[in-house]
């Protein structure tokens, strides 16, 4: 689920639409939980859809840590690829954070070699720190995705005090807040007594 203080706005033709903030939303938000509505699809399940859902399925999707194509069901699925992006995923696919604060009206953003394992493409963000190349075989994504890295976790320990109105909503709430209490990426669950 997206954060409630964003709406869709056509871009242009060429990327599309994208996700603009309403209001402020400060460094350490959770600006995106995979949460119950959300869709996933194995592997053969994408393939049962048939060719044609493809395109679809890549454009508007990403391919989890299980392997499982995931479309979020709100207009989450529109947030574009920068190089210098304004939110990050917090360690894993089950939530993103904004990396700064993000003032109204500017749009929400994602790096996408962050989560590409398995597509490349030439990037035309226009960032000054464009890398050009995003995806496997880019010389500049381990270190990039280390730079990310660092700045998540800034982040996450600034998102301690804030609420969070995305938590309510999450499919795994607890990793969320773990992440956030101890400032760090990747955090696995808790395991059940």
């Amino acid at each position: 689920m997206i954060h409630p203080d964003t709406e869709l706005r056509f871009v242009s033709p060429e990327v599309g639409y994208g996700v603009f903030a309403t209001r402020r939303i400060p460094r350490g938000t959770i600006t995106w939980a995979l949460d119950p509505l959300d869709r996933r699809w194995s592997a053969l399940e994408a393939e049962a859809l048939g060719p044609a859902f493809e395109p679809i399925l890549r454009r508007y999707g990403y391919l989890d840590e299980e392997g499982q194509r995931v479309i979020s069901w709100d207009h989450g699925r529109y947030v574009n690829h920068s190089c210098a992006p304004t939110t990050a995923s917090g360690g894993d696919d089950h939530f993103e954070v904004a990396l700064r604060d993000i003032e109204a009206g500017e749009e929400i953003t994602d790096d996408y070699g962050e989560f590409l394992a398995d597509e490349y493409f030439a990037c035309r963000c226009g960032a000054p720190t464009c890398r050009g190349d995003v995806g496997l075989g880019s010389p500049l994504e381990e270190l990039a995705r280390d730079q990310l890295r660092e700045r998540v976790q800034e982040a996450l320990i600034a998102g301690r005090v804030l609420p969070q109105p995305l938590l309510a909503f999450a499919l795994d709430r607890a990793r969320i807040e773990r992440a956030l209490e101890l400032g760090t990426q990747a955090v696995e669950p808790e395991p059940l007594a």
